[in-house]
């Protein structure tokens, strides 16, 4: 039987190397797979993205009643294939791309409870969390791996350094709780950065009191598009923006003082003054 503990040894075996261009970093250090599976739902139903070589699969299993892994390697998902023969019924190998896959889908075809698990590539974190957020109301937690620099945006608070509109945007749809770091060595090929395991939990109701949720969104984006700037002349300088009466009368309406920069704003002020926007007859502009 292949001795599947060294990815290294697995991939040489086949032929096979990382491939830079999909981001691929095999999870090594099994202590890190077992943390990340404690932290499952009893007999849940999981949808890993980027199986790797399975060593996050293999804690997933023994915990997950049913465990759907999406590869889009082809060269991986055989060895996963291989790997969890013996676990067919439960461990499904999807070779599919995560950014194409139908998620909503997927998860709503099972039974509650339901969780996204991951080891994210570092230049494709962003569209996978898009989509794994959007899909929130389906799952009970995500439990995803992603740089280290990435997770404090994610959690940061108004006036840091690390806090964005990926902060908001997150923290709009969920509770973010930081598990635990991950060094490198951890990893085949060792990545030139460190990791964190961040742990999403959907809020309820998270549109409730928000007028427009795409004006919101937009603002967001806006106010931190030239986050050096002051929150009044970055998102006047995008294209369809309010006048500068308007946006100066919204601000007045919400309480913002007028030279305040979007990064000193929490996420309930930019509620405010997009619902201060929208009450003067604003609409975001189309994407």
């Amino acid at each position: 039987m292949d001795d599947f503990t060294s990815p290294k040894r697995v991939l040489a075996a086949r032929g096979l190397r990382p491939r830079k261009r999909l981001g691929q970093n095999f999870l090594v250090d099994t202590r890190f797979a077992a943390r990340i599976a404690a932290q499952l739902p009893d007999e849940a139903f999981v949808v890993e993205i980027g199986g790797g070589t399975g060593a996050l699969t293999e804690a997933l299993a023994q915990r997950a009643r049913a465990v759907d892994v999406l590869e889009v390697d082809r060269g991986l998902a055989s060895v996963l294939r291989q790997r969890f023969a013996h676990l067919a019924v439960r461990v499904r190998i999807v070779e599919t791309d995560a950014l194409e896959d139908d998620l909503g889908a997927r998860l709503a075809s099972a039974a509650r409870p339901r969780v996204v698990c991951g080891n994210l590539p570092y230049s494709i974190t962003t569209p996978l969390l898009e989509r794994i957020i959007a899909t929130a109301d389906l799952w009970e937690c995500a439990i995803i791996m992603v740089q280290r620099e990435y997770a404090r945006r994610m959690r940061a608070r108004p006036g840091t350094a690390d806090y964005s509109s990926l902060s908001i945007f997150v923290q709009h749809f969920c509770q973010v709780e930081h598990l635990f770091d991950a060094g490198a060595s951890g990893f085949y090929p060792a990545p030139a950065v460190a990791s964190s395991v961040i742990k999403l939990t959907p809020r309820p109701h998270v549109d409730e009191g928000l007028a427009d949720p795409a004006l919101f969104a937009w603002l967001v984006r806006a106010a931190f598009a030239q986050r050096r700037k002051t929150l009044l002349n970055s998102v006047g300088a995008q294209p369809g923006a309010p006048s500068h009466a308007v946006l100066s009368e919204a601000m007045r309406r919400s309480g913002a003082p007028e030279g305040v920069r979007g990064e000193r704003l929490a996420h309930d002020d930019f509620v405010m003054l997009a619902n201060a926007l929208q009450a003067q007859g604003f609409r975001a502009p189309a994407r």
